[in-house]
């Protein structure tokens, strides 16, 4: 597989950044930033991880990958509803 090895080296570094960044509280589970950075490293060792074939280690990284996307996810779709709150909210202020 072409570039395993550093594609490989580059899941520990953002995996254990973005922890890192979360425990000095530069990061929370809302940030787009913290979320990004777990589904790239989990993307990156899971590709690393198919030749040869570790089951388990693909499996722990497919399914962090698919956390991380549901989680960049969540905060789309909450910010776009707080932005439509406040152009709601906005919008009947100004009628008034």
């Amino acid at each position: 597989m072409p570039f395993a090895n550093e594609i490989g080296m580059i899941a520990p570094l953002s995996l254990l950044l973005a922890f890192f960044l979360l425990n000095l509280g530069k990061l929370t589970a809302d940030h787009y930033t913290y979320q990004w950075m777990n589904v790239i490293g989990a993307a990156a060792l899971t590709y690393s991880v198919i030749k040869p074939m570790n089951i388990g280690v693909f499996i722990t990284e497919v399914l962090w990958t698919l956390i991380g996307v549901y989680g960049v996810v969540k905060i789309f779709l909450k910010r776009r509803k707080a932005a439509n709150a406040e152009n709601t909210t906005a919008t009947t202020a100004g009628t008034n």
